[in-house]
């Protein structure tokens, strides 16, 4: 059994999502915004991409028009509009996964959800995933924390195989990307220690948003990637403060 305290989340704050923890004094850094200290390679070519893209897509339209005049004025809104394209795009993906989590959440619940169209191959990913996982989902959107080492986050679901407890993280991104194992490690190190029991499984889940298709990937060694989590939680900590003078 999982007892709870109230944990409340904080936003906006200048190093990122925190919780509070009823019974603690400071501030618990969510997973997600720890894992934010680790480098992300792959993301500048993509915003690089996505913003000559919304160039290239603005002149296609533009030259089609039969008086077509390029002044300043016009550039300089064309660079401000690819600029903004690629946190538009992260934003809309964000909203895609945020309303995929509800739904995949009140199905579990035992609710009939209105799906809406673009939603529906992700649910019916999940009902697939489900179908052949051997997984009996107990709990979903569980607040975990861990007083030894002061995180917290959301768990998507927590789910039992022959009785022994399985941590599972829900993802509708392009892939299964390495710091997912580490999120999803943090979960199920924290849930040990809440309840006493052993994690004996920790699964990232990825739906297709496109394609009848889902990818399910299980933390080799639990162990060894909390180990790897509390590393970037030691750097994300030693980042929040000056390390250097006149």
């Amino acid at each position: 059994m999982i007892t709870t305290p109230i944990i409340t989340r904080v936003d906006g704050g200048q190093n990122g999502r925190h919780y509070r923890v009823e019974g603690f004094s400071e501030l618990f850094p969510s997973v997600t915004n720890v894992l934010g200290i680790i480098s992300k390679p792959a993301l500048v070519p993509w915003a690089r991409n996505v913003a000559l893209q919304s160039v290239r897509e603005t002149l296609t339209d533009y030259m089609s028009m039969e008086t077509s005049v390029i002044d300043d004025h016009w550039v300089n809104a064309v660079i401000d509009k690819a600029k903004k394209k690629p946190d538009q795009v992260r934003d809309e993906a964000g909203d895609f996964g945020t309303q995929a989590h509800l739904l995949i959440e009140q199905i579990i619940n035992g609710m009939e959800p209105d799906v809406p169209p673009e939603m529906q191959i992700v649910v019916d990913n999940f009902f697939d995933w489900r179908k052949e996982s051997g997984l009996e989902i107990s709990l979903t959107e569980t607040m975990v924390y861990s007083a030894k080492y002061k995180y917290a986050g959301a768990m998507d679901a927590l789910a039992y195989r022959n009785g022994r407890m399985v941590a599972i993280d829900w993802k509708t991104s392009n892939g299964l990307y390495g710091e997912y194992a580490l999120q999803v490690a943090a979960y199920a190190k924290a849930l040990e220690e809440m309840t006493g029991e052993v994690v004996s499984e920790a699964w990232a889940v990825r739906f297709g948003k496109k394609a009848p298709e889902f990818e399910a990937k299980k933390v080799i060694d639990l162990d060894g990637t909390f180990v790897a989590f509390r590393a970037a939680l030691y750097l994300w900590r030693a980042m929040q403060h000056e390390h250097m003078t006149i």
